[in-house]
């Protein structure tokens, strides 16, 4: 009998401990790292879709983007609130109810205006504040889409471009996003194994 109780004990701090390292596990993926896939080919030759990448939560908690940062961003809204994330993180691990929780529809782009910036395009190049935007990581030539040019950034928006210039819809479409739809800066490449590495 003592010996079966001391086994019950065992099992249960090892559980205790199983539970409390999942809920820290959560914690850490709804703020501060979490993964994300790469849906589209709008960043090629940058990401191609596919590759999984880490994203860090907390690169703009006390800075905001900068030009050249590949971001993820929702494309649908602003990112949640602590409870939403930690919530939305435990549903796609255990889905209750009817199914999973709605995910909200991810975007990976590139920062290439900030606060204050005039945007321009043309000649196939973009151009900020009347100086031609050296981008070596571009593929193929930019051109304009439905947003009227030039236009100057506001405070607390990005303009945001895929690195795949003739087939990426950006901000060229959709016009500058809010700072608080930024989720992270993707900082690291996690698959395919042979191209792990830091992201520029």
């Amino acid at each position: 009998m003592q010996e079966n109780k001391k086994i019950l004990k065992e099992i249960g701090s090892w559980l205790g401990v199983i539970v409390i390292a999942f809920f820290l596990y959560l914690i850490i993926d709804s703020t501060a790292i979490a993964k994300a896939q790469v849906e589209q080919s709008s960043m090629e030759n940058t990401l191609y879709e596919g590759q999984q990448l880490v994203v860090n939560k907390l690169s703009y908690i006390f800075d905001e983007p900068d030009r050249g940062d590949i971001i993820i961003f929702f494309g649908d809204g602003e990112k949640g609130t602590f409870i939403e994330e930690f919530t939305k993180s435990f549903q796609r691990r255990f889905p209750i109810g009817n199914g999973e929780a709605k995910e909200k529809e991810r975007l990976v782009k590139r920062v290439v205006g900030i606060s204050g910036d005039e945007i321009d395009i043309k000649d196939g190049a973009i151009y900020i504040n009347g100086e031609k935007l050296e981008e070596p990581y571009a593929n193929g030539r930019t051109f304009p889409g439905k947003v009227e040019l030039p236009i100057i950034i506001k405070e607390n928006e990005l303009f945001v471009i895929g690195d795949n210039r003739e087939v990426s819809w950006d901000s060229r479409d959709f016009g500058p996003i809010d700072i608080k739809q930024v989720e992270g800066k993707a900082i690291y490449r996690i698959y395919p194994f042979d191209q792990m590495g830091i992201i520029k």
